[in-house]
């Protein structure tokens, strides 16, 4: 994944708090029904831009991840991977939630149990994968969002 992926290391004390979640990827803290446990001291949080991949490092076996929509900052605990020409981002997060790539970043994740599993950036950056043209990764992208919007219209009827 080195190809595809370098890692964001600014940091950012102030502007918006984004959280990882399991099932919703990136999202405004503000809009969770969460207590704020952040540190005040923000000095080591990590700068999030639209369009980069943010993870949960001790839960991206489990899924927490997601493309953001926003520009904030995260949890010096979060990794955030930003994506080289010819990947998309939309793709690789789509990808990200597979069971194929959960089983690889469990394997990848360092720890003796699942409470201590953690996937660092230069580990993940050592699992391979193919990922197609960047045409091939927008069209599966582009299904993928039509079978979203389908599902989630079968979920409101």
């Amino acid at each position: 994944m080195d190809e595809c992926f370098y890692e964001r290391t600014e940091k950012q004390s102030t502007g918006e708090l984004l959280s990882v979640t399991i099932e919703n990827g990136v999202r405004k803290f503000s809009e969770l029904l969460k207590k704020d446990n952040s540190s005040e001291d923000k000095s080591n949080y990590k700068k999030v831009c639209k369009g980069d991949i943010a993870y949960n490092s001790m839960r991206m076996w489990q899924g927490a991840c997601g493309k953001s929509d926003y520009d904030g900052l995260v949890s010096p605990a979060y990794t955030v991977l930003v994506a080289k020409i010819n990947v998309d981002s939309n793709y690789m997060a789509y990808m990200f939630k597979t069971y194929d790539m959960l089983v690889k970043f469990q394997r990848f994740s360092q720890g003796m149990t699942s409470d201590t599993w953690n996937l660092k950036f230069n580990a993940l950056k050592k699992i391979e994968l193919y990922i197609g043209s960047y045409k091939e990764q927008k069209e599966i992208c582009n299904i993928m969002v039509m079978l979203d919007n389908l599902i989630t219209l079968h979920q409101r009827e």
